[in-house]
């Protein structure tokens, strides 16, 4: 047993000391805490996504907030991609940053709604 594992180390040892060292390391991680809140009169759905397309993804009651966080590559400018979705249709997309909660509305127009967000 001893005979085989030793040959096997070894050439995962070689292996490994063969890459380069950024293959060794991987990509840059950032992470993301954040916070969404519901400001619309009724529920809403969405996802908050990274550059990196980690995603978060949540459905909101009228007044709820929820947080959670994601690690990955962000946007430019160390933003993330906010949508709001309606059965899985895109309504509204902005990139914003996380150091505030994301706030989501929903204003009443002559037809239908407005969504939108506090994107910054």
């Amino acid at each position: 047993m001893i005979r085989f594992l030793l040959p096997l180390a070894a050439l995962l040892l070689a292996t490994v000391t063969a890459l380069p060292a950024s293959a060794q390391i991987g990509p840059a991680t950032h992470g993301a805490c954040f916070l969404v809140r519901n400001m619309a009169p009724f529920s809403l759905a969405g996802r908050v996504v990274m550059k990196s397309r980690e995603r978060y993804t949540f459905v909101l009651q009228k007044g709820q907030s929820r947080r959670a966080c994601l690690e990955g590559e962000m946007h430019p400018g160390d933003k993330v991609e906010l949508v709001i979705t309606v059965f899985a249709i895109p309504l509204f997309v902005c990139d914003t940053k996380v150091d505030q909660p994301i706030q989501l509305f929903a204003v009443r127009q002559e037809e239908g709604y407005k969504y939108y967000a506090d994107c910054r």
